[in-house]
């Protein structure tokens, strides 16, 4: 009987662009193009990585018409930074629904493809270069260092050559360039630009992004521009020429999103006794090559992953819960017992450090989350977090902070905690794992379509927050995911899913820590911007505060004072008239009305300060 044609997907993942290409018996079902993640080895790169390539598998099975659940056969994988991190490159596998999983480097699927897994020397040039040989000599790979320590001539070379040009002009110390008004016009202020580079932790694709405009310029006639690229084309030449060289053989081809436009400057500058060939494929060519076949020299540059089943929980052989990102191990911190307090500090300090890179990847995930919970505000809904153990109790702390804030009726942002609210102050075991008990617990809170409901749960397979979030979807409610791994369950049952990819803790499995605190970070952050969009604010003054004690009391009349310019004693009789209601008074200074007017006409405005002010600026003409 013979057996059924194979689905196989190949995978050309770089630092700008993520491609997924799905084959079967030969017949090309489907190929897309999302935006791509950071090198294997860098910070969280792992599961960066693993979240690109989930998205775009989704895109594929979608647009192939192939079931949510579809498993492939084969997926080959050629990701930026595998050979010098093999073991967070196979945990980037981790529950990509399929039966065997190949991962090479970038530079290994661009070579396959380049020459049909034949002989010859490639220059991939895209965010990085990086040339490989294969000849009589066997096959060797030139450059790929990363932006640090090479990747000459690729994109993100040219960007960062081309924006010191145009700081020197900035400055003074170097001749005028138009590269000057482009870099001002993609990155903003270049007095920033350091802190602009490195948000988001992607420095290599950010200043890559600008060789896009140093082209531009270039043909534009910009002498600074053109001696960029001039100089790039011949380090490419130089990386080209040595695999060759060391690998033996005089064929060379360039390829990648760099390589037409540095053709014709990378050719000038090669040896005479080289041949310059078209490259037959591309990287996603051979990502698919490398998928259907296991006889190519490539062979031993790639890591073959087989498991059984495959399904939801992709390969049985590395799956679960066991090989969760926030679960591993850090290789290096195998002493951390032996650690000196001044070490200790030091390595948690620094693994805090990442969060706001994992954050800020997440930010429009944060942003969408924003606008649902603004909605359900809006419509008189209510914000329900959902949480178990230290995501509950974030949660609850979040909760607890808007009524005073904000002047919130209560019941209008509430936690609810696995185990209670005993969980709240001492943990509650075994609560985290009764999924009957989060059905129960949010529907007693009988959610509706006009509210908002947030699961929160590192692994993002909590059983108490799953079923809280499926029972909330069920009666119309919408739902976000806040999650520290990626392509989970939790995050598949949400309308919106936060993966906040903070990756290993130094203390193996504990998500109070780095993971905790990107939590807390999106709670202030979501809760914050829901009640400034719903009218909570007036600038950066929070005119809806409680003003319960003394020091909030005197907080509210600082804020009239600065808002209005009235003085002191102005901002108190205002307060008083207003009973101490700081937005009211801000009303009534600002429009120049009495209190009551100012009440009516904010609640016209949905409690809105600023339209309340125009509105009544306007009646007066």
């Amino acid at each position: 009987m013979t057996p059924p044609p194979r689905l196989v997907a190949g995978v050309d993942l770089g630092k700008t662009t993520c491609r997924v290409r799905a084959v079967r018996d030969g017949q090309v079902l489907g190929e897309v193009r999302v935006p791509g993640s950071r090198g294997l080895a860098d910070p969280g790169g792992a599961d960066a990585a693993r979240a690109a390539i989930a998205a775009a598998l989704a895109v594929v099975r979608r647009d192939a018409g192939l079931p949510d659940d579809t498993t492939f056969d084969v997926l080959a994988v050629g990701a930026a930074g595998s050979e010098a991190a093999p073991a967070l490159g196979r945990a980037l596998l981790v529950g990509l629904q399929a039966r065997e999983l190949v991962l090479t480097s970038d530079a290994i699927i661009s070579h396959a493809g380049a020459f049909s897994g034949g002989p010859g020397a490639v220059v991939a040039i895209g965010t990085g270069a990086v040339a490989v040989g294969l000849g009589g000599r066997g096959l060797v790979r030139v450059d790929g260092l990363g932006y640090w320590l090479g990747d000459d001539g690729g994109g993100s070379w040219i960007g960062r050559r081309a924006l010191r040009h145009a700081l020197d002009a900035r400055a003074g110390r170097g001749p005028a360039t138009s590269l000057l008004a482009l870099a001002e016009e993609r990155y903003g202020d270049l007095a920033r630009l350091p802190g602009t580079l490195a948000a988001g932790d992607r420095v290599a694709a950010v200043t890559a992004a600008f060789a896009v405009d140093v082209v531009a310029a270039a043909e534009s006639g910009d002498a600074l521009a053109r001696e960029v690229l001039e100089a790039a084309g011949e380090a490419l030449a130089r990386t080209t020429t040595a695999a060759a060289r060391e690998s033996g053989t005089d064929l060379v081809a360039a390829i990648g999103g760099l390589g037409a436009v540095l053709a014709d400057r990378w050719r000038s500058h090669l040896p005479d006794d080289v041949t310059v060939v078209a490259a037959a494929g591309s990287a996603l060519d051979g990502a698919v090559l490398l998928a259907e076949r296991t006889d190519l020299p490539h062979e031993a540059h790639v890591d073959r992953l087989s498991g059984g089943g495959g399904g939801r929980g992709g390969v049985g052989a590395v799956s679960g819960l066991d090989l969760l990102a926030t679960e591993q191990v850090r290789a290096d911190l195998a002493d951390l017992d032996t650690a000196s307090p001044e070490r200790l500090v030091d390595l948690l300090l620094a693994a805090e450090a990442t969060v706001p890179a994992a954050v800020a990847a997440a930010r429009v995930s944060i942003a969408a989350a924003v606008a649902l919970a603004e909605k359900a505000l809006l419509a008189g809904g209510r914000l329900l977090y959902v949480g178990a153990g230290t995501p509950g109790r974030l949660a609850a702390q979040d909760a607890a902070e808007i009524p005073p804030t904000f002047g919130t009726d209560p019941s209008r942002v509430v936690a609810i905690l696995a185990g209670g609210s005993e969980a709240s102050a001492k943990a509650v075991e075994g609560a985290e794992d009764r999924a009957e008990d989060g059905r129960a617990d949010v529907l007693a809170r009988a959610p509706g379509p006009d509210d908002l409901v947030v699961g929160i749960a590192a692994s993002g397979r909590t059983p108490y927050v799953l079923e809280a979030l499926r029972a909330a979807r069920e009666h119309g409610a919408s739902t976000v995911a806040i999650v520290n791994n990626p392509g989970s369950v939790i995050a598949a049952e949400a309308d919106v899913a936060i993966e906040l990819l903070t990756g290993p803790e130094v203390l193996a499995g504990s998500t109070r820590m780095k993971a905790g605190t990107a939590q807390k970070v999106v709670l202030n952050v979501l809760s914050t911007s829901a009640m400034v969009r719903t009218g909570k604010s007036y600038g950066a003054w929070m005119i809806d505060v409680h003003a319960s004690n003394a020091k909030l009391r005197r907080r509210a009349q600082r804020m009239l004072t600065e808002a209005t310019g009235v003085t002191e004693d102005e901002a108190r009789v205002a307060l008083e008239a207003a009973d101490g209601r700081p937005k009211t008074a801000l009303v009534s200074i600002l429009a120049r009305v009495d209190a009551a007017t100012a009440e009516n006409a904010l609640s016209k405005s949905d409690g809105r300060a600023r339209d309340a002010v125009a509105q009544l600026e306007g009646e007066r003409g």
